[in-house]
């Protein structure tokens, strides 16, 4: 594949994981703009510094996990913010995100929960496209297979074993993500109305399918019974069971 595209000026180069979450990005910002939450939520004025914090916590959130579980590579502070060179771990960037966002939302007086669920609706496509960066980089790579739509890296700069045929978990996950994304966009922001539910059914959803894909990820740290990314899917897919029953239930007695 392709981990860098083009050079641009010395040590500057276009990265395809970084292409990619770029062009995820701007779908992004397209789509919730057009949805009419966007607007009742009054966020013209305040949604780009949204964003600057959100995106700011998942980076550091996505690359901190990933550095956690993989130490090996992690020679120099500059590391941490070296987001363009792959090496990213999903639910760091949820659970970063789902921590830090909340405390700048109520200093700058944003209903959490609602734009919470607004985030959810289309975080998923986000995601699935910056896997496509992923498959470009090698990071996130499959195990071993004999499958006929096995990939085989050939590119030394790529961060997958190579000249082995591998698992594509990349698009195996970039798949799924964009089925959830039509799960949320044409069905459960329609559905679900309650404070608080469709940030469950996200974080429940993208915990299940990281769960799943995860067993044929060829950079997992496998540990007792799974791996840690699996572990830390199962706690979230628990929290969002239980946000779930509480955002439906305990808000529907209320008159």
């Amino acid at each position: 594949m392709w981990h860098t595209l083009f050079n641009v000026y010395g040590p500057i180069s276009v990265h395809s994981y970084g292409l990619m979450i770029a062009i995820g990005l701007l779908i992004f910002l397209y789509l919730i703009k057009r949805n009419p939450r966007f607007h009742a939520l009054k966020l013209e004025d305040n949604f780009m510094g949204i964003l600057l914090v959100g995106i700011i916590a998942g980076l550091v959130g996505g690359r901190l996990l990933f550095l956690a579980t993989a130490p090996e590579l992690f020679s120099s502070p500059f590391d941490l913010i070296s987001f363009w060179q792959g090496g990213f771990r999903i639910l760091g960037a949820v659970i970063a995100i789902v921590l830090t966002l909340p405390f700048y939302l109520s200093w700058i007086k944003v209903p959490i929960i609602p734009l919470l669920d607004l985030l959810a609706i289309y975080a998923p496509i986000l995601q699935s496209i910056s896997r496509i960066g992923c498959f470009l980089a090698g990071c996130c790579h499959g195990i071993q297979t004999t499958r006929p739509w096995g990939i085989i890296y050939t590119d030394a700069q790529s961060s997958a074993p190579l000249y082995v045929c591998l698992h594509p978990t990349q698009i195996y996950s970039a798949i799924g993500l964009m089925i959830i994304f039509a799960a949320m966009y044409f069905l459960f922001q329609h559905r679900f109305h309650k404070p608080g539910q469709l940030i469950s059914i996200y974080i429940g959803l993208v915990s299940l399918e990281r769960f799943v894909i995860d067993f044929w990820r060829g950079d997992r740290e496998v540990g007792p019974l799974f791996s840690l990314d699996q572990h830390i899917a199962l706690a979230l897919f628990i929290v969002a069971t239980i946000g779930l029953i509480v955002s439906t239930f305990y808000r529907s007695r209320r008159p």
